[in-house]
């Protein structure tokens, strides 16, 4: 019996967070088949078998945290197979499990629950489920009635608790609690609790911390990207290719790349110490994408070696693998500035976050159709607000006017793209 561990997933990486098991015991499985999904506290990430055979025990559960070196699961190589004892262990177990998920179907509420005023239920019939449910909603369990068989507590009878507290709990009433508390909102009807994911709460810790430490100012503006909105839909009408699926993002993110060039304060990191400044000669740009799992930042590298075609290629790549949950931890880092765009969800000017350590972030808002005056007229024009962001402690005010400015002035002027 082999044990397969977890290998090392990258630099800095100490722990990760188990949020799927994909695989079973017993179950037959080959070399590089994926066995769990795991969160670090930027990405999840799918972690492959090292050999064929059949999975004897499984060593972890999905909510634990490992480590690289830590073993996984237990493997039967050259198509072993458990022993009598093991395999009849195994049946036993499994059916158990059967036999207390068909009760928990089965049983059904008899009548409405009541809360107990007088006595405490000291050893309350109820199965993990619904412990779990109780919890999450801020019931102590042994006050509970059950209405089930054998006075067995329902899922039915902690939501009826939930709703009687007001009315039947006069002394948590009058007992102060935090109105961030479970106890606090209960009092006005139904709640849930529903805990984060590690990838929100990192990006949660990350904001706060940016917000907190970085003094932010922001630079607003308008660009006039009636020229490019012409380009961008021609090349929408001729394009038939799925990798290369046409966008403005990519003609923005090439324009930053002139920017950082001619502006190089903002390809800038300040050091801990806040004495020095860190001078970049590369150019990645992010992005953030609002992912099923949270606030994401895809970093495509290297832009100013890049047309336009090979940026929209990569956009779109690290833009699918962000939604399936696939990106890497090198996919998500060495960034120099981040775009933040509303696309068409509504809005107009907004203040976004730095993403430390970078000392800038453009924040992009829908186009609108406005008149401006050109050629002793008023004419419609397609307008795009931004939004610039920047650590005021490296970026002056003068120079977030320049960036702006030559982003309008490239934008304005696509043919230089």
């Amino acid at each position: 019996m082999k044990k397969f561990i977890l290998p090392n997933i990258g630099e800095g990486i100490e722990t990760v967070s188990i949020s799927e098991v994909l695989v079973k015991e017993n179950q037959s499985i080959k070399k590089d088949d994926p066995i769990l999904l795991v969160e670090t506290d930027k990405a999840s990430m799918e972690i492959p078998v090292d050999c064929s055979g059949i999975i004897g025990k499984i060593l972890v559960n999905v909510g634990d945290l490992i480590s690289p070196g830590q073993s996984i699961l237990e493997i039967s190589e050259n198509n072993e197979v458990l022993t009598k004892e093991e395999s009849e262990t195994s049946d036993i177990k499994t059916s158990l499990e059967n036999i207390s998920d068909k009760i928990e179907e089965i049983i059904e509420p008899v009548q409405t629950s009541r809360i107990n005023q007088k006595t405490t239920n000291e050893n309350p019939y109820a199965t993990p489920s619904i412990r779990k449910l109780a919890r999450e909603l801020g019931c102590d369990i042994s006050n509970i009635v059950g209405s089930g068989l054998n006075k067995r507590i329902t899922k039915e009878d902690v939501y009826n608790f939930v709703k009687e507290i007001p009315n039947h709990n006069k002394q948590s009433q009058s007992q102060t609690t935090s109105n961030h508390s479970m106890d606090y909102f209960a009092k006005f009807g139904l709640v849930e609790k529903i805990d984060l994911s590690t990838i929100q709460l990192a990006s949660l810790k990350h904001l706060h911390s940016s917000w907190n430490n970085i003094p932010h100012v922001t630079q607003f503006d308008e660009t006039d990207i009636t020229e490019l909105d012409k380009i961008v839909r021609t090349l929408k009408k001729i394009n038939k290719s799925k990798n290369t699926k046409v966008s403005y993002l990519p003609f923005f993110i090439k324009t930053i790349s002139y920017i950082l060039k001619e502006l190089n304060i903002f390809n800038t990191t300040l050091t801990l110490d806040g004495k020095s400044l860190i001078q970049k000669h590369y150019i990645n740009v992010g992005f953030a994408v609002d992912s099923p799992k949270g606030l994401l930042v895809p970093v495509i590298k290297n832009i100013d070696k890049k047309s336009i075609k090979e940026i929209t290629i990569a956009f779109n790549k690290l833009l699918t693998k962000t939604r399936a949950g696939k990106l890497t931890p090198n996919d998500m880092s060495g960034g120099c500035i981040t775009i933040s765009s509303l696309g068409n969800i509504g809005g107009k000017y907004f203040t976004p976050i730095i993403n430390s350590p970078e000392v800038s972030i453009l924040g992009i808002s829908p186009i609108e159709i406005k008149p401006i005056f050109k050629n002793n007229k008023f004419i419609a024009r397609k307008v795009l607000p931004i939004s610039l962001s920047y650590d005021h402690r490296v970026v002056n005010g003068a120079d977030a006017a320049k960036f702006t400015s030559l982003f309008s002035q490239i934008i304005e002027n696509p043919s230089k793209l």
